[in-house]
């Protein structure tokens, strides 16, 4: 006779609706945490279609003239060698602004903007021009002039470039397009490009304390090529705080 005892009938059923119950009970906790989330992060989510308000950042320019934003005080600046008519450039506008919005608006960082022609595109020295003068002839518009002339690059719109600039600084087209014969501030963008070993764009590198250049060296590498990700640009500046 087997003798193996066997739980009645109702204590089966009730430990199968225990583990159903605890099982329910878990799912409705991970999408508790799920929901969450997406909350958190949803409500500290940069609108990356907003324009920044620069009148409110501090702006300035180095030595020799490369432009700079952001609180002089900041312990580390993020120098970006880009071309406005470099595609891999457009592309990284995205995660440059997302840097600017929440590290250089909020005084944690700076951010430095260096001109360095790497395309053969015909519009590539006429573009830095314009960005350089829109500052000689609107002090305080070279931010604002910054992101639209990589908004107009990214669509392919250079025909009526310079107009539209003129148009949005409030400055007659004809004052503007006769400083550009005189601008050279790519040239000396580029020219430091070159001296520091940025062999294309977008080249990222930074300074401490507004010391000297250097490429970013994280975890025993050091990046000295391309755009870096907003993760690795941000773990930089929350280390330095």
């Amino acid at each position: 006779m087997d003798k193996t005892a066997t739980a009645p009938k109702g204590a089966q059923g009730s430990a199968s609706q225990q583990r159903n119950m605890l099982f329910i009970g878990a799912l409705i906790g991970v999408a508790v945490i799920a929901a969450a989330a997406f909350i958190f992060l949803s409500s500290n989510r940069v609108d990356l279609s907003a324009d920044i308000d620069f009148a409110s950042v501090p702006q300035g320019r180095q030595d020799d003239g490369g432009f700079v934003l952001g609180d002089p005080d900041a312990p580390v600046t993020i120098v970006e060698f880009a071309d406005f008519t470099c595609p891999h450039c457009q592309d990284y506008h995205s995660t440059s602004k997302r840097f600017i919005q929440e590290f250089v608006v909020t005084g944690k960082a700076r951010f430095e903007y260096r001109m360095l022609r790497s395309t053969r595109s015909p519009y590539g020295d006429f573009v830095a021009q314009i960005a350089e003068c829109s500052e000689t002839l609107k002090p305080g518009s070279f931010w604002t002039v910054h992101d639209r002339l990589f908004e107009l690059s990214s669509a392919g719109l250079y025909d009526n470039i310079g107009q539209d600039i003129a148009e949005k600084i409030g400055v007659p087209y004809g004052e503007l397009l006769q400083c550009t014969a005189e601008a050279r501030q790519f040239i000396t963008d580029s020219n430091l490009g070159s001296n520091s070993g940025v062999q294309g764009t977008p080249a990222i590198m930074v300074r401490f304390n507004n010391g000297p250049l250097q490429w970013i060296t994280m975890n025993g590498t050091t990046f000295n090529r391309g755009g870096l990700a907003y993760e690795t640009l941000a773990a930089l500046v929350n280390q330095s705080q």
